[in-house]
């Protein structure tokens, strides 16, 4: 078995940038399916924490503890809006407070604000005055913050204040339904409109409402909380017409200006999202994947099935296009009880957009590439680009001993972010070859963020964003990207020295930290079509397309250039040409008049310097 002794090696795992093809095939020193237990939201059971604190301050360069926590459940299985980017330029991070352990009185919201030079202090407190769990923040107003959390036995706590970062912060308790007033949790919140003046709640049940045996309910204010509507109602499409149940800590919020949606990742059911383009007033329901049984009772009997691991995130971007990210698993049922083959072999991070067609119903449509598969749907470097690194470059992924979080995923909690000019950047928690835990009975993999970039067409290397010898120790999970546009990537986590929760069962209480980085956009796209991105980092697709009136372009340059668009039909013959002259190093709107068009497919090519982008579009 491979150990971590000597520090030459540890400067050796330090390198970030590693090999990007998929692995053919895995190696395990240890594997066995098994069943794996869920335990409750709060923690009563268990003590001795261990006496070994790691030093906060041993961090990278880039990296900075915005608080310390013993509690260690951030979530049961999908990530809320815990990281928030204002649009000037400064952040707030939010996160589960707790340091008595084990029964955690003091639970509640710890929150931590960039003002744009540094992080605050650590919190030593929570900012509530009750206990609480799984905080949202988001913005309120042109300038103000709203966080919500739920309190366990009476609804949620809302806590506001008008100026961000500083403050008194005002509290006040928001109900559920009539009947179940008091009995809904794991909230997430997101904000939308031009200026941040709708609010969003998304709640689950805690029991049986309106036909299902739990689902969420959905509640809009547009001032502050004072009043809301809609209130307590269940999304269009999420009810009992369509699904047995919706299930906590399963479902995301997005926003982009007045677009906002709202998206479920179940193994049990469709992955879909809800899409509002008018603040919540009117939705549409948008399936990604289709589960192959309908109204699937968990319970039952079911073949093998790749599906998602409950975990998932998503974008919208400036032209309002909706980018998913999802984990994969596998599940399998044979009568006698469900469990999820946690298995090197069959898993992977998903990603998808509107513009691509939806995964189909059939029980293999999500199998990893390379395996066999005929049915499989995904494609490397496409649909399936993310996926467990082969650190040492042997050909093989070789991992020492595994355990899961709770999303029973290898590659898991993904989250993504489209900058202004419409490059992606996904970050995920992936068991890591070569960090190895060494202090239990069997040797077990630590898991470390990755992060992966797409601009100009391709998907660029996997960069190990924890890999700085500070982290060797580590078990680097929950991962949450920001969303903000400029040089670098923005994302918190959450970091220990031993893998698993303490929560489960897994280890003895222990400090765990809440960590800020941050990452130059350029240490994930150097090398991507050296060519292309010499003078255009980023072509749009047209927007709307298919379109019959307008459709807009959006370009990017990395330098001035005399920058044009032409666009020709199927036989090649130019049908328009748009030329913008020798223009500045920023980004461009191309619109294209497609009203003497006739219908049909056409190819628009935008040339910049020595560099070309050529794209399909549809005239309707």
């Amino acid at each position: 078995m491979k150990k971590i002794l000597l520090f030459s090696l540890l400067v050796c795992f330090s390198l970030a940038v590693f090999s990007q093809g998929a692995p053919d095939k895995y190696r395990l020193a240890k594997f066995e399916t098994e069943k794996f237990n869920r335990a409750t939201d709060d923690a009563t059971n268990f003590s001795n924490p261990v006496s070994f604190l790691r030093s906060s301050d041993a961090l990278a360069p880039s990296e900075t503890t915005i608080g310390v926590t013993w509690y260690d459940l951030f979530s049961n299985y999908n990530t809320g809006d815990r990281f928030w980017c204002f649009d000037d330029g400064t952040m707030a991070g939010v996160f589960m407070y707790g340091i008595e352990a084990a029964s955690f009185p003091d639970r509640g919201t710890g929150y931590n604000y960039y003002n744009g030079t540094e992080w605050g202090p650590q919190p030593t407190m929570r900012i509530e005055n009750i206990k609480t769990g799984w905080p949202n923040i988001s913005s309120w107003g042109s300038g103000g913050e709203m966080s919500v959390a739920h309190n366990g036995s009476a609804g949620l706590e809302i806590i506001q204040r008008e100026t961000k970062g500083t403050g008194d912060w005002t509290q006040t308790n928001f109900l559920g339904p009539a009947g179940i007033e008091n009995d809904i949790t794991w909230p997430r919140m997101v904000c939308s409109g031009e200026n941040n003046e709708y609010n969003h709640i998304l709640v689950c049940t805690n029991g049986e409402w309106m036909g299902q045996t739990t689902t969420v309910v959905y509640s809009r204010t547009a001032d502050g909380g004072e009043t809301w509507d809609p209130h307590n109602i269940v999304p269009p499409e999420m009810g009992e017409e369509n699904y047995l149940d919706i299930t906590q800590d399963r479902y995301v919020l997005a926003s982009n200006g007045n677009v906002i949606c709202m998206l479920y990742v179940n193994a049990y059911s469709d992955l879909f999202y809800l899409r509002s383009d008018d603040n919540g007033d009117t939705w549409e329901r948008v399936i990604v994947w289709e589960h192959p049984i309908p109204f699937y009772n968990s319970a039952d009997p079911c073949d093998t099935l790749f599906c998602p691991d409950f975990s998932g995130h998503m974008a919208i971007d400036n032209q309002g296009h909706a980018h998913v990210v999802f984990g994969l698993t596998r599940y399998i049922n044979d009568g006698t009880g469900g469990f999820y083959a946690y298995n090197p072999d069959w898993e992977g991070i998903i990603y998808w957009n509107d513009m691509m067609e939806p995964f189909s119903n059939d029980y293999n449509a999500l199998a990893p590439p390379g395996l066999g598969y005929e049915a499989s749907e995904l494609e490397v470097d496409v649909t399936y680009i993310g996926w467990m690194q082969d650190v040492d470059g042997d050909g093989v992924v070789t991992l020492e001993g595994e355990l899961p979080l709770r999303t029973y995923g290898m590659s898991t909690t993904p989250a993504i972010h489209v900058d202004d000019w419409g490059r992606r950047f996904v970050i995920y928690s992936s068991n890591t070859e070569t960090y190895v835990y060494t202090g239990g009975a069997e040797p077990i993999n630590y898991k470390h963020i990755w992060a992966r970039a797409y601009a100009n067409t391709i998907w660029g290397e996997f960069v190990d964003v924890t890999s700085e010898i500070v982290h060797v120790f580590d078990d680097c999970v929950y991962p949450m990207i920001g969303n903000k546009s400029d040089d670098h990537i923005h994302y918190i986590y959450q970091a220990d020295i031993t893998p698993g929760n303490a929560l489960d069962g897994d280890h003895d209480y222990q400090e765990n930290r809440w960590i800020y980085g941050m990452l130059p956009k350029s240490d994930l796209i150097t090398g991507m079509s050296e060519k292309e991105v010499e003078d255009i980092s980023y072509v749009s697709q047209n927007f709307p397309n298919p379109f019959n009136g307008q459709s807009n372009v959006n370009v990017r340059l990395e330098r001035p250039a005399n920058l044009s668009l032409v666009v020709t039909n199927m036989t090649g013959q130019k049908v328009i040409e748009i030329n913008k002259g020798h223009v500045p190093a920023q980004n461009h709107v191309f619109t294209i008049d497609a009203t003497n068009l006739q219908s049909g497919v056409y190819f628009y090519t935008v040339t910049a310097g020595e560099s070309q982008v050529t794209r399909k579009m549809i005239v309707e």
